[in-house]
């Protein structure tokens, strides 16, 4: 660490509630006020080599405050109100590696959607194309399903069986079972669902497959039962030829039709923590938690931009959403005090136009946008992503983490790319 003699400096102390077999420096320290993250690591790990024998270094991220350490002391103590004369708590952990890129895989058409399982990946294009590949990019089987843009999907489980359901820009939906032939799989159509008035956006299945929700550019919320005593067969020729006609199939309408945005919903999650509740997105800029048995919305979150997409923190229910600016936010459906809006983060430059929170960790999200970018965050570090994800060469489309250990995301660049992860 470069100590400069007029340098003011600060006292520290070091803590690390999680790291084990890690010895840091006792009591307080003096650190000169230039100090960065990187020269607390060369600290850290100088004062681990000299109490343990066979320590590797390791790279550490640094909390103060329960924020995450960028830039200098001087002026992060000052950003954040820090008293000079305190004494600075600063928290050791274990530094998140950087996602690696892994696949890249080539589509007919932009990538409009993809969701990762534990051992399949599966995208939709602006072509009708649904397509299933495994984790190393070999393709498993593909579907020409409608002629149109399919603009959603969900995986789900229901009777046991590996289902997808999709949405379309003909104001349908299609279910199909995803069936194992050996090294390949086809996706069989099992129901359609009509009733939307124009394109649908949006998809989510229960996590049972009992209930489907969905939403589009008539400001409509739908939902769907998925349960059905008979299931029409395709004629021969059908089958054969690879194509699905929708007429093949049993055709569902909607449940339930619950109305209260004033435009296009474009991003619907079923609640993690209440079964009961979804919670859609708008573009007339509002967020609305809505209470399926009652048929009516319990919560409205209004904001001063149209929101592009939202996901739910499957731990504790807090929503990050995109909008039709280069932020990422952070809100609260259950705060009784101040702002909803918790966060806001910093680093887009172009709409968000997607966003997914880490399957595992309750402080890391991914988004994309239109800066062709796909970036990973830390809830605790507003003003800078973690680590910015390239090699899309247009906008990003749609993201997501479903599966802890790969990133994925699809762009109008007609690529689905995955990025490893730990």
């Amino acid at each position: 660490m470069v100590d400069i003699q007029n340098d003011p400096h600060f006292q520290v102390k070091f803590l690390a509630k999680d790291l084990k077999d890690c010895s840091l420096p006792e009591g307080y320290i003096s650190i000169p006020s230039s100090a960065t993250a990187r020269n607390l690591n060369d600290l850290i790990n100088s004062a681990a080599e000299q109490a343990i024998d066979d320590w590797k270094q390791v790279s550490f991220d640094f909390l103060i405050g329960g924020i995450l350490f960028r830039g200098n002391l001087a002026d992060f103590v000052v950003d954040n109100n820090i008293p000079q004369e305190s004494v600075i708590e600063i928290e050791c952990i274990f530094r998140q590696p950087p996602p690696e890129p892994d696949q890249d895989i080539p589509h007919e058409d932009w990538v409009s959607g993809v969701k990762v399982t534990t051992d399949r990946i599966f995208s939709i294009t602006y072509g009708g194309e649904l397509s299933a590949f495994s984790h190393d990019g070999k393709t498993l089987g593909t579907n020409d399903l409608v002629s149109q843009p399919l603009k959603c999907l969900d995986v789900f489980t229901l009777d046991g069986d590996c289902c997808v359901v999709v949405g379309c820009q003909d104001q349908t939906l299609t279910l199909s079972r995803v069936e194992q032939s050996g090294k390949k799989v086809n996706f069989v159509p099992l129901q359609n669902f009509r009733g939307h008035e124009r394109s649908v956006e949006c998809v989510a299945a229960k996590k049972d497959g009992t209930r489907i929700v969905s939403g589009g550019f008539d400001s409509l919320l739908k939902v769907w039962t998925t349960e059905s005593n008979t299931r029409t067969e395709f004629s021969k020729s059908n089958t054969e030829s690879g194509k699905r006609r929708k007429t093949d199939i049993a055709t569902k309408t909607p449940m339930v039709t619950l109305q209260s945005h004033r435009d296009a919903i474009v991003d619907v999650e079923w609640h993690p923590l209440q079964p009961k509740q979804v919670v859609t997105a708008s573009m007339d800029f509002n967020i609305i938690a809505w209470d399926l048995e009652l048929a009516g919305f319990v919560t409205r979150l209004h904001a001063a931009r149209a929101f592009t997409s939202i996901s739910m923190n499957p731990e504790n229910g807090l929503i990050i959403s995109g909008s039709t600016d280069n932020k990422v936010r952070l809100w609260d459906l259950n705060s009784q005090e101040g702002s909803l809006v918790k966060e806001t983060y910093h680093g887009h430059n172009g709409w968000v136009t997607d966003v997914h929170w880490s399957p595992k960790n309750t402080n890391q999200f991914v988004s994309g946008g239109l800066d062709q970018t796909v970036k990973m965050w830390d809830i605790r570090s507003p003003k800078a992503p973690l680590y910015d994800i390239t090699g899309h060469r247009e906008r990003v489309l749609t993201v997501d983490w479903s599966f802890q250990g790969l990133i994925a995301s699809g762009s109008a660049d007609s690529t689905l790319k995955t990025f490893k992860t730990q």
